[in-house]
């Protein structure tokens, strides 16, 4: 089970620069990240391809939209 879910979709150059800045953070941390194109799921579709990129948590209930920084995710993940 993924510690961490980053919602994205191709061609999504915003995408891009958020797992830019998450990949290295998560591979410090030791969380797995599952990648979900919002394309490929209805229900994240209707959920978060108005606010890609976003992240979630299976530790928290409130979620990580776009923008953030680095510092934006440590303190989201703490």
């Amino acid at each position: 089970m993924p510690d961490l879910r980053f919602y994205t979709t191709a061609g999504c150059h915003l995408c891009d620069q958020a797992w830019a800045m998450l990949e290295p953070i998560a591979k410090r941390k030791r969380l797995r990240v599952e990648l979900i194109d919002v394309m490929d799921d209805l229900a994240a579709e209707e959920q978060y391809a108005e606010h890609i990129p976003v992240v979630t948590s299976t530790q928290r209930t409130d979620n990580l939209y776009w923008p953030f920084t680095p510092e934006d995710i440590y303190r989201w993940l703490m």
